[in-house]
């Protein structure tokens, strides 16, 4: 099922085209960028630009995009009245949806690593890399870029169970609208009040973003904390996936 899922939606035109459509938004901003600096309004160098381009990107663009395209994966089905035919073919429902998960990921990809390379591949065409300085150490062109794309991915996992959120809120609703609005609403206001909640697992759970930026060094410590926030990223995401897969058993899939 997941090839059919690749052909059909995901490596088709205007899935590519989504994907590739913010690249745009890198060379703007590569260049109006560039201009500044060449007028003596702005000094940066490429990770700069790059740490603001992804930052930019992952606000306001790679959320309504990714639960967009995520949740299309599933409504596209209703739309074009396919979604008894896999049930035909002896395929349960579980097995339907995870495909339907595993197809998220690949989304994600598609937007998330296009972005970043073009985002550094400007940065370092316009403005150049050098090493940053963190914490009064100066760290390598490698190891500053380590620390950014690491949060940048970590943004990435945060986002995934709410695109399954945003697929399970347009089962309740079949409107591709409310369910893409009904889920980056919540998904802001914990993000963005993540850091505030009284349980500290969770806590950890979205302030490790940028904490991947300002640590220097990923000592022990640092280490366990990402591992006991990846242990409440999958717990997060089994509870999510297994609300989606309870709710899509009980579903009519008639195509009125």
């Amino acid at each position: 099922m997941l090839r059919v899922e690749w052909y059909i939606f995901i490596r088709n035109r205007r899935f590519v085209s989504i994907s590739a459509t913010p690249l745009l938004l890198v060379l703007v901003q590569g260049f109006v960028t560039y201009a500044a600096t060449q007028v003596g309004l702005l000094r940066t160098t490429g990770y700069e630009f790059a740490f603001r381009s992804l930052n930019l990107y992952s606000v306001l663009f790679l959320p309504f995009l990714s639960v967009a395209m995520g949740v299309y994966l599933l409504s596209a089905e209703f739309q074009w009245q396919t979604i008894r035919r896999p049930f035909t073919d002896h395929i349960s429902r579980q097995r339907f949806l995870l495909t339907k998960a595993v197809a998220v990921v690949l989304v994600l990809v598609m937007l998330m690593v296009p972005y970043a390379v073009g985002a550094l591949v400007v940065g370092s065409w316009l403005f150049g890399f050098v090493p940053e300085l963190f914490e009064d150490q100066q760290l390598s062109v490698l190891s500053s870029l380590v620390h950014l794309l690491s949060a940048y991915a970590w943004g990435g996992l945060l986002l995934y169970p709410f695109v399954i959120g945003g697929q399970t809120l347009f089962l309740r609703t079949k409107n591709l609208l409310i369910a893409v609005l009904g889920t980056l609403l919540p998904f802001y206001i914990i993000v963005a009040f993540g850091e505030r909640l009284p349980i500290a697992p969770i806590r950890l759970l979205f302030s490790l973003q940028q904490r991947f930026l300002d640590t220097v060094a990923y000592d022990v410590g640092f280490v366990q904390d990402i591992l006991v926030a990846g242990i409440v990223w999958s717990l997060f995401l089994a509870g999510v996936l297994y609300i989606h897969i309870r709710a899509f058993a009980r579903q009519d899939i008639l195509i009125h």
